[in-house]
């Protein structure tokens, strides 16, 4: 996990992608999304298509920046595929990427990050009394990196290097900024039902229990610090190094045996056995208007049912709350805390050779800077990017639905720890049992960055992009991610006969032939 991280970090400040894949819009507004829109809104629990609904695993990747966009002459899916031309590679065939393919943007604004992604595992989700009531089992581990309140001077210094011509002999004075990477184990728990269903008025609600395990954490808080870049007399001038006075902040981390020790046992899970855990929750209502509820109710023994395989909507408004709580770090045999105070520090090429994991690389930081001496058995919090969320799913006309999605973080932008990007989506689809089809055009990247996206549902195979044009580097695209996995489930059966009628209850008839029985 800490090299998935680290692969993160490697992404913003070496590739320059950005933007979000949270939410999936393309997958988890559909009513055949199962698991999956739990994590939009878990009253979707309940009276499901599904009666039985298995996800097999899943995964997503997004990244969020508003410093650098991508620049190069190939495209973000060939990188990821691994078929860039030859021309662009080295003489051992690996990828040459110089940063002058990176685009910064210098305007003298705080900078931010916010990257990550999940891998979404064996998860289930039951329908029973009819639909009428649902509950769920998911897992999953989610991985993030968040970097907030950066100034200027020091994303430049973090996406160029030392390389970078621009701020070479120059002195940065009042540099500020944090960056928090977390690796988080989820075990939930979802449970929901009908709360009021009187024909064309439905209304559901549900909510979600987490059990947080902490995996793995890093974090730098830089609160003050002055730099400049120099060249190295220890390599004839002919590398630089960086410079770094008045430091003033804090670190923290999580050895990585944290990651490498984890076994699922109830010390590890419900005990104290991890380097962090915690407790979060998801609460949401749904409400559907039917004004046509009549074509989808039969009578069956003498009683009014409406048939559980059919969607009986026109509209449907979604409203939730996610990812309330916080993971507390404080295993004394994992947990490790610094303070970051320093009159004077030299970051050079060798700082970082030959480093061992996350101790290696803050035992590197703690040497070169002159930091005070590590305090093993400390204790930090990292809180959930909570978000407010809605959605209004549209009937157009059968199997056709626009679906709108609002999503908004309530952490506030400086914020330490992990955060969400806020997103306004637009999403049309063509829905059946077996396949489906989406293209949401989103306002994402905390609203600032416009995206249309390709998604799509075939037999138990699911995959998309909410902004197509970035993955195929259409222009300078600023924002890139993608969504796939694999999933099954057992459909809610009609009713054999629609028109099945059955003598009224008590009646000589029903007594006569036992019905019941």
């Amino acid at each position: 996990m800490p090299r998935i991280l680290c692969f993160l970090l490697f992404v913003f400040t070496g590739y320059g992608s950005t933007c979000l894949a949270q939410h999936v819009p393309g997958v988890a507004l559909g009513n055949y999304a199962g698991t999956h829109a739990l994590y939009h809104n878990p009253a979707l629990v309940s009276d499901s298509r599904h009666s039985v609904y298995l996800n097999l695993a899943g995964a997503q990747l997004y990244t969020a920046n508003n410093h650098i966009r991508y620049d190069a002459p190939f495209s973000f899916f060939s990188f990821l595929t691994n078929t860039v031309p030859g021309k662009y590679r080295t003489e051992r065939g690996t990828i040459d990427f110089p940063r002058t393919y990176l685009d910064q943007r210098i305007n003298g604004h705080i900078k931010r990050l916010n990257a990550g992604g999940d891998i979404r595992l064996p998860s289930l989700q039951v329908n029973f009394a009819r639909g009428r009531y649902g509950a769920a089992v998911t897992s999953r581990v989610r991985y993030t990196l968040n970097a907030a309140n950066t100034t200027e001077g020091l994303a430049r210094l973090v996406t160029g290097t030392t390389k970078d011509v621009n701020i070479q002999g120059q002195r940065f004075t009042g540099q500020s900024g944090s960056v928090h990477g977390n690796a988080l184990g989820e075990l939930a728990f979802t449970a929901g039902g009908v709360v009021l269903d009187n024909g064309t008025e439905f209304v559901k609600a549900g909510v979600t229990v987490k059990r947080l395990i902490g995996l793995f954490n890093a974090h730098i808080q830089a609160d003050q610090l002055n730099f400049e870049v120099r060249p190295d007399p220890n390599f004839s001038n002919l590398r630089h190094r960086v410079i770094m006075e008045d430091i003033n902040g804090s670190l923290g981390y999580t050895s990585d045996a944290a990651f490498q020790d984890f076994k699922p046992s109830g010390a590890w899970l419900f005990g104290n056995a991890p380097a962090g855990s915690g407790w979060g929750f998801d609460i949401g209502a749904v409400y559907e208007y039917r004004p046509d509820i009549h074509k989808y109710t039969y009578t069956e023994k003498g009683r009014e049912r409406t048939d559980g395989s059919k969607n009986k909507y026109l509209y449907r408004i979604s409203a939730s709350l996610i990812d309330i709580g916080s993971v507390r770090f404080q295993n004394p045999f994992y947990v490790h805390t610094l303070e970051g105070r320093s009159n004077r520090g030299i970051i050079d090429f060798n700082t970082f050779l030959g480093l061992k994991g996350t101790d290696g690389f803050f035992a590197a930081m703690q040497r070169d800077l002159n930091l005070p001496a590590e305090t093993r058995g400390g204790t930090f919090s990292t809180a959930l990017p909570a978000t407010a969320q809605l959605s209004i799913d549209y009937l157009v006309k059968p199997n056709v639905y626009v679906s709108t999605l609002w999503v908004q973080s309530l952490r506030r932008n400086g914020a330490p720890g992990m955060k969400q990007e806020s997103v306004l989506a637009v999403t049309p689809r063509y829905e059946t049992r077996w396949y489906e089809i989406s293209a949401p055009v989103s306002l994402m990247n905390n609203y600032g960055s416009l995206g249309v996206g390709l998604a799509g549902r075939i037999g138990p195979l699911w995959m998309g992009t909410d902004h197509i044009t970035g993955l195929f580097n259409i222009g300078k695209p600023k924002t890139f991610n993608v969504y796939f996995g694999v999933s099954a489930g057992l459909f809610r059966q009609p009713p054999g006969l629609q028109n099945k009628c059955w003598p009224p209850r008590g009646s000589f008839f029903r007594r006569l032939f036992s019905f019941d029985r």
